[in-house]
């Protein structure tokens, strides 16, 4: 990772590119200071049965891209602010621009009622699950029915796909007449036939009768992209990667690093650093070190950073943030740029660490 952050076009950052929320739910509601760049806990709720307890939350993705490791945090509190019991569940965005539903049963002692469910959102850049967008799945009417003393949510599945769906993780999401989350849970049914239909009836942790319950599915585990029709979304696609954008900047400076062409590397550096160091520096610094080959990927995040310190100088400039996933040596991470537009070009800075070493 040392090594992805001193060539990547970043200053000040440290180069893990994540999002961190946190929601107290009592039926709860999500906190106002969950960052947007990549995810966001919409709401979250838990719904209880004698000493187990299924806490969910309901997560959008607010990117263009998926594939993305999404991690929630649950911890159950009593009426007092304690801690009854922690867990997490750890899934990927498999759709972009849309919510997902992610929950796991806490187990209580017997007695324990929890009052309140504390969900703290994580999302990384980085993951082994797949790129390509899963498409949407029909459901049929959901009903939800007791049976031997426990709730239970049945409903028909539609598979558009063009193979079998093996064991596609399906999240149940219930809700009172007042629309608060009270429960939910998840399964995984063996299989759902190629471009066919099958029923499923998921168990329910819940408190009371809930009013009615929406269901998300995702694809199975190791799903990447069997399937689809050739009309079917493309993550690597989007308007950050349209010409001319800061994202295609940050890609044709990688093409660049990994050709050694110095020159051309130079040339879209910021003014105020090609002040500081000259071409021929740059070029004698650079050809001095044998630096490792990067595979592209996509762009993840495109955001305004505001006034940004170039490094080395005493120059403040309104710079753009790109995040990238790239690979190096089969492993895939996240890379952070600041990219300053100058005379209707993109322009990268240099790191601290990268204009002492130069200079």
């Amino acid at each position: 990772m040392a090594a992805v952050l001193a060539l990547s076009a970043c200053g000040g950052t440290d180069g893990t590119e994540s999002a961190t929320a946190t929601a107290t739910a009592a039926n709860a509601s999500p906190s106002e200071s969950a960052p947007a760049e990549l995810g966001t806990i919409k709401e979250s709720g838990f719904g209880q049965n004698g000493e187990y307890v299924w806490a969910t939350a309901v997560v959008h993705n607010n990117s263009k891209y998926v594939g993305q490791t999404v991690t929630v945090q649950f911890n159950v509190l009593n009426s007092e602010g304690e801690i009854l019991g922690s867990e997490s569940a750890v899934e990927p965005f498999h759709r972009p621009d849309a919510d997902h539903a992610l929950g796991a049963q806490v187990d209580l002692e017997p007695g324990q009622m929890a009052a309140t469910v504390e969900a703290t959102l994580d999302v990384e850049a980085r993951g082994v699950f797949s790129d390509t967008p899963f498409p949407e799945v029909p459901i049929g009417k959901v009903a939800v029915s007791e049976k031997y003393g426990a709730s239970e949510a049945s409903f028909e599945v539609t598979n558009p796909l063009s193979v079998a769906m093996k064991s596609p993780r399906i999240a149940v999401v219930c809700r009172n007449g007042s629309d608060d989350i009270v429960g939910g849970g998840t399964t995984y049914p063996a299989l759902v036939p190629a471009s066919g239909k099958a029923k499923v009836d998921a168990h329910l942790l819940v408190t009371g009768t809930p009013a009615g319950c929406d269901v998300f599915t995702g694809p199975p585990i190791d799903w990447d992209g069997e399937g689809l029709d050739s009309e079917a979304p493309d993550s690597s696609e989007s308007p950050a990667d349209a010409a001319g954008s800061p994202g295609v900047a940050l890609k044709r400076w990688l093409e660049q690093f990994n050709a050694k062409d110095w020159e051309a590397h130079y040339a879209t550096l910021v003014s105020a650093q090609q002040a500081v160091i000259s071409e021929d520096q740059y070029a004698t610094c650079r050809s001095e070190d044998a630096p490792p080959k990067f595979t592209w990927e996509k762009v993840l995040a495109v955001k305004d950073a505001g006034e940004t310190a170039i490094p080395g100088t005493d120059v403040q400039v309104p710079s753009t943030q790109v995040s990238a996933q790239v690979s190096m040596e089969g492993v895939k991470v996240p890379v952070d740029s600041h990219m300053v537009l100058e005379d209707g070009e993109w322009h990268w800075m240099m790191t601290q660490e990268n204009i002492d070493n130069c200079l």
